[in-house]
């Protein structure tokens, strides 16, 4: 008949059928020794998938160590000296139940020093790795070159534009070592139609020019900035304007002025 108690790591690992699960579970109410050995079994494990992330480990490796590990164990039992019992000294001997206990315990702490080994080689191999790939010089295509100064940004005149209907817009003109830019942003414009736009213009005089289109989201806010370098140099800037146009390929004004504001 089989002993009970000879299956806790069959029932630790799942290796029982159905019936031999319910017998086990069975004989588990009533025996003290299988809950606290089932117990010692699920503390021990119980830390180990999460000690570390799962590394593969070189090819050979698990080999070498459970060949050390159980090597070590069979030199230990064959260097061990005979101990002479006293005659006078009576010796109890072990039960069945015990000695099948004590082998099982000795098999389950070498398994779990060689699983313990195993972890701790995987994070090492690891490491190594990760200081490999961190030492690696980089790549020169990949070496994302410094950005150029474009130099220090400084607004020189800053308006408000405004109009007959609620919409309103604030426009800016900042001045650039390497060039000059005109910043606008409005709100609560009128919804366009089809290919309508919104068109920003500098005036010199009588004469406008082209400085940057835009459209309104369904919010009515719109914005533009629009780099200078394109405007002819050493203007005094009389006014900026904003009117609807058409599409955005007007060169004169097409439409009514909305906003504006004299510069």
């Amino acid at each position: 008949m089989r002993n009970e108690c000879d299956v806790v790591i069959d029932y630790f690992n799942d290796q029982l059928n159905e019936d031999e699960k319910k017998a086990f579970e069975a004989h588990l109410e009533n025996c003290k020794d299988c809950q606290e050995e089932l117990e010692e079994l699920r503390l021990l494990t119980g830390d180990l998938p999460f000690a570390a992330e799962p590394v593969d480990p070189p090819e050979g490796m698990k080999e070498r160590v459970l060949t050390s590990v159980f090597s070590e164990s069979t030199e230990e039992s064959d260097d061990e000296a005979p101990v002479t019992k006293p005659a006078e000294t009576p010796v109890v001997p072990m039960s069945k139940q015990t000695a099948s206990k004590s082998k099982r315990n000795s098999w389950v702490m070498r398994g779990l020093a060689a699983a313990l080994l195993l972890s701790l080689a995987g994070n090492i191999y690891a490491l190594v790795n990760e200081q490999d790939i961190a030492e690696q010089p980089e790549d020169p295509e990949e070496v994302t070159p410094p950005e150029e100064d474009e130099g220090t940004d400084q607004v020189a005149e800053r308006v408000q534009l405004q109009g007959e209907s609620s919409a309103s817009a604030t426009a800016a003109m900042i001045n650039r070592d390497n060039g000059g830019i005109l910043t606008l942003q409005a709100e609560q414009l009128e919804q366009l139609d089809g290919e309508e736009v919104y068109q920003v213009w500098l005036l010199e005089g009588e004469t406008p020019h082209r400085a940057g289109s835009f459209i309104s989201n369904e919010n009515g806010d719109g914005a533009v900035a629009y780099s200078m370098e394109g405007l002819p140099e050493g203007i005094d800037w009389d006014a900026v304007a904003i009117t609807k146009e058409p599409d955005a390929n007007s060169e004169t004004p097409q439409g009514n002025i909305l906003l504006s504001a004299e510069l």
